[in-house]
């Protein structure tokens, strides 16, 4: 399961809710596009399908191998599909947000819109603490409980809570390594 980076309310109940219902539709992006790429069910695409490998490697920087990229998606899914907390590395990452944006644009073209209400239980109780925590102690808060739906129902903030650096999108123009190192020299000045 994503580890989500920034928790939504106090309520650990709320908390899991929002972060089982993230990890349901993040999965069902990644499920759906690596059918597409390899042309076959999920559970029997392994790493090194040559169809997979070929449609795969977009989700990824162009430096990246297509094998790389192949191990790299699947280790995403599993990643995705386990109940332990995941954080992705940072190809991982750079394939999530792809993933997603894709799905942004594909919706942006077919006029539709890349919102999904959580299921009708999750959402009340969700909407009823994140209403208590708004009214707290008779004052507001500065987020509004409609508006903090709308930012994991909707994809559009996704990258703001499921990557911790957005190092990722430097990937384009260096390796991890090279970000690794200039991490490492701007630590040591």
């Amino acid at each position: 399961m994503l580890k989500i980076s920034t928790p939504f309310t106090r309520d650990q109940k709320a908390n899991s809710y929002i972060a089982e219902f993230i990890n349901n539709r993040i999965m069902s992006l990644l499920i759906n596009d690596m059918e597409i790429a390899a042309g076959k069910d999920y559970l029997k695409v392994t790493y090194d399908d040559d169809e997979f490998r070929e449609n795969i490697r977009f989700y990824f920087p162009d430096h990246y191998s297509k094998p790389d990229a192949a191990a790299a998606f699947i280790a995403l899914l599993k990643g995705v599909k386990s109940k332990e907390a995941f954080i992705p590395d940072i190809y991982e990452e750079y394939a999530l947000h792809a993933v997603i944006h894709s799905y942004i644009h594909q919706c942006e073209d077919n006029g539709k819109s890349p919102a999904k209400n959580m299921p009708s239980e999750a959402r009340q109780y969700v909407m009823s603490v994140l209403k208590n925590e708004y009214l707290e102690d008779g004052e507001r808060d500065e987020q509004d409980p409609e508006f903090l739906m709308t930012t994991f129902e909707d994809m559009y903030d996704y990258d703001e809570f499921l990557t911790y650096n957005m190092d990722y999108g430097m990937l384009d123009h260096m390796t991890a390594e090279e970000i690794d190192e200039a991490r490492k020299s701007r630590n040591a000045d």
